[in-house]
């Protein structure tokens, strides 16, 4: 039994002599049609070739930020007073800058950008219509029968988009974040060691990669402002709401008080003594409760201002930006060894077939 099983293990074995020639073998198989080889890089090297050549020059608009995260978390006893009051609770890690990238590319930031207006060579129209000029999309869409018969944004209220509209605006949206296989327009990245974040936008038009990725900026930052410190502005609003009506509160006790006194001031009757006595306590109680409603109005404040993130703006994109086009060099590089490749990997794989085929 043993015997049996060393010899089948000796049988499955191969030994490195019989790999080398394995290779060797593949090896002579590719020189043999070599002829194929070439014709395939020179096939795919000439067609990256003529790509590049054909590619359009464009301008990559690029605009950088940092974002300050120091929400002021450690604030002592204050911090402390402000938590007994729900207004703590600020978190470090709440603000950051993947948050920022996604949100980038979101379509709420996306149709607020698109249906602001801009100009663009010398035509002021929202930024959805100078998309679709510039990618031709018009031409593009007369194939599609849902978006044939379309041709431009006419008003910005998304609430009353047809379904024409929507799928307009939806594949304008997929053009510029590169959905669905597309080369992207929208490119948004992270200095891993910087934390500095860069916007670019890459177009045929430079005033069109200017305005898009500043109109991004904006939005994408005041979108981002607004939603980390919403809570922050709800107490706010109800501790000032509430220290106003106290106040106005106060200022009538305190009037009624004084109009009281001047009225019977000459008077020393019990009744009217009792009836002044109510009326100073009545003052007295909302001064007290005055005066604790603008403390946490201040508190909320405080808690407001800490919690608000500071987006930094480093660098923006000025006139005129650098062109960039495809490398011809790189191209037929790239086009060369893809060309190697696949003929390779097409002659090896016949072999190996064609060796499986004949076997006994």
């Amino acid at each position: 039994m043993q015997e049996n099983n060393s010899n089948s293990v000796n049988e499955g074995e191969v030994s490195l002599k019989d790999l080398l020639l394995k290779i060797i073998e593949l090896y002579h198989e590719v020189v043999r049609y070599w002829k194929l080889v070439v014709l395939s890089i020179l096939l795919f090297a000439g067609l990256m070739f003529y790509r590049a050549y054909n590619a359009s020059i464009k301008f990559p608009a690029k605009l950088t930020f940092m974002l300050n995260e120091d929400n002021s978390g450690g604030m002592g006893a204050i911090g402390g007073l402000a938590a007994s009051f729900g207004l703590g609770g600020m978190n470090n890690g709440e603000f950051n800058l993947e948050k920022m990238i996604a949100l980038s590319k979101s379509r709420n930031i996306m149709q607020q950008v698109f249906f602001d207006k801009g100009i663009v060579k010398g035509k002021n129209d929202f930024y959805a219509n100078h998309i679709i000029q510039e990618f031709d999309l018009l031409e593009k869409w007369k194939k599609t029968e849902s978006l044939k018969d379309f041709k431009a944004f006419t008003h910005q209220n998304i609430s009353e988009f047809s379904k024409t509209e929507n799928r307009a605006f939806k594949y304008i949206h997929a053009v510029i974040i590169g959905a669905g296989n597309r080369e992207k327009v929208l490119s948004p990245t992270i200095n891993d060691l910087t934390g500095i974040v860069e916007l670019e936008i890459s177009t045929t038009s430079e005033d069109l990669s200017i305005n898009l990725v500043n109109v991004i900026f904006d939005k994408l930052s005041h979108f981002y402002i607004d939603k980390a410190i919403e809570q922050q502005q709800y107490t706010f609003a109800i501790t000032k709401q509430k220290t106003d009506s106290l106040k106005k509160a106060l200022d009538y006790a305190q009037s009624n008080l004084l109009k009281f006194k001047d009225s019977h001031r000459n008077l020393m009757l019990r009744q009217y003594e009792a009836q002044e006595l109510r009326l100073q306590r009545d003052a007295q109680i909302l001064t007290i409760a005055y005066g604790e409603s603008l403390k946490n109005q201040e508190l909320a404040d405080f808690a407001l201002k800490s919690k608000t993130p500071f987006i930094q703006l480093i660098d923006l994109p000025i006139s005129p930006i650098s062109r960039e086009k495809e490398s011809k060099l790189k191209a037929i590089i790239l086009g060369s060894f893809l060309g190697g490749f696949l003929a390779t990997v097409f002659i090896l794989g016949r072999k190996i077939i064609r060796d499986s085929l004949n076997q006994p």
